[in-house]
């Protein structure tokens, strides 16, 4: 059974959304999850984690809250927002990128076909396909359009493509 973060720093919480959460998530938004409430939860974790690594605004209003959020300090739209602020883009990010690391486990990038560089009709067809390396930034895992990345930005130190001087 997960515990879910309600916005007063719980320290022992490991989710923002329930599996049920991410089953409905996943009939609104036409996403691919497993059947089993077991790993349903084990993907809301994994995302989870995945999320404890980026740069929030803010910072924890807790140093004993096992999760990211709630943020003391976040300002949005010219606004400092309340301590215990769980914005629901949060528990949306979290949904949309446990759907993404699932993706990502049933269709692993390096099993992906870039684009066709070459196709030759003459009776049979001859078709080729770019290689695509790991560190392309061409393809991002899971989606080329990553809904969570969509989700976050709002929350995130940073916003967009930065250039960086060399």
């Amino acid at each position: 059974m997960l515990i879910i973060e309600d916005g007063t720093g719980k320290p022992d919480a490991e989710s923002y959304a329930s599996a049920e959460d991410l089953a409905l998530y996943a009939v609104k938004f036409g996403t691919v999850i497993p059947a089993g409430v077991l790993e349903q939860e084990a993907l809301l974790r994994r995302a989870a984690l995945v999320m404890d690594g980026m740069s929030w605004k803010g910072r924890k209003t807790s140093s004993e809250q096992a999760l990211s959020w709630p943020r003391r300090g976040v300002l949005l739209d010219q606004e400092i927002k309340p301590d215990n602020y769980l914005p629901a883009r949060i528990q949306y990010g979290q949904m949309a990128l446990a759907a993404e690391i699932h993706t990502d486990d049933v269709d692993p990038i390096e099993k992906r076909k870039g684009a066709i560089t070459r196709e030759r009709v003459e009776g049979a067809v001859d078709r080729e396909y770019a290689t695509i390396p790991n560190s392309s930034v061409r393809l991002l895992p899971a989606a080329p359009n990553r809904p969570s990345a969509t989700q976050f930005a709002d929350y995130l130190q940073k916003r967009g493509l930065f250039a960086v001087r060399a």
